[in-house]
């Protein structure tokens, strides 16, 4: 009996750790804001070479009151987190 609560202590923890969510701190250029969809489009910064033309990403944002606060050509920091597989703004900070 003791084995099988080992286990399941275990299993517990093992599980719980699949849960966290890696943050990034990411800086860029506003491409577009589409409210409609909840994203936003950021071109990334720091990318050079081939790298250089990447399309921008397109980011979900949980708080709805981002998208009062930047508009499109606006250099920003964002922190984002993958949120069931979607890359999603957490914070965002223009400079």
């Amino acid at each position: 009996m003791k084995y099988a609560g080992i286990l399941l202590a275990a299993a517990l923890v093992l599980g719980a750790s699949g849960l966290s969510y890696a943050q990034e701190t990411i800086k860029g250029k506003v491409v577009s804001v589409d409210e409609a969809t909840g994203k936003i489009s950021i071109q990334i910064s720091g990318t050079t070479g081939a790298g250089a033309s990447m399309a921008p990403t397109q980011f979900k944002v949980q708080d709805g009151l981002v998208f009062n606060a930047v508009k499109p050509g606006d250099q920003v920091s964002i922190t984002t987190e993958n949120v069931n597989g979607v890359p999603t703004i957490k914070s965002l900070k223009k400079e």
